[in-house]
């Protein structure tokens, strides 16, 4: 094996596997269960609660290159963001690439503080 490839099979073998084998394993335990029952709202809740924090840690606390740019700029563009999320129909998708494209381009605009 090439050593240049041995990072991928690392990569491979402690992210993707394990991940996956969870995915199936849930999938399988939970064809009895129906989609309205108080388990699957109490996981959406959950999910829900894990997003908000991870945008909240982005916003308030960030790392990297993330910290650069001032906190109203990352604050217009969740704004704007929502916004596209109600716009498009309650889209998921649509609110992030709402957001993303407006902190990209004021990013350009403004520039890190």
């Amino acid at each position: 094996m090439s050593e240049a490839l041995w990072p991928y099979l690392v990569i491979l073998l402690a992210g993707v596997l394990p991940n996956e084998a969870f995915r199936i394993a849930g999938v399988f335990l939970s064809r009895g269960v129906s989609e309205d029952s108080e388990l699957f709202r109490w996981i959406r809740i959950m999910a829900t609660t894990l997003l908000a924090a991870l945008v909240a840690r982005l916003l308030f606390t960030p790392a990297a290159a993330l910290a650069a740019y001032p906190l109203e700029l990352r604050l217009g563009a969740l704004a704007v963001g929502v916004a596209g999320f109600f716009v498009f129909r309650r889209s998921v998708i649509a609110g992030i690439l709402v957001g993303e494209a407006v902190f990209v381009a004021l990013s350009f605009w403004i520039g890190p503080a």
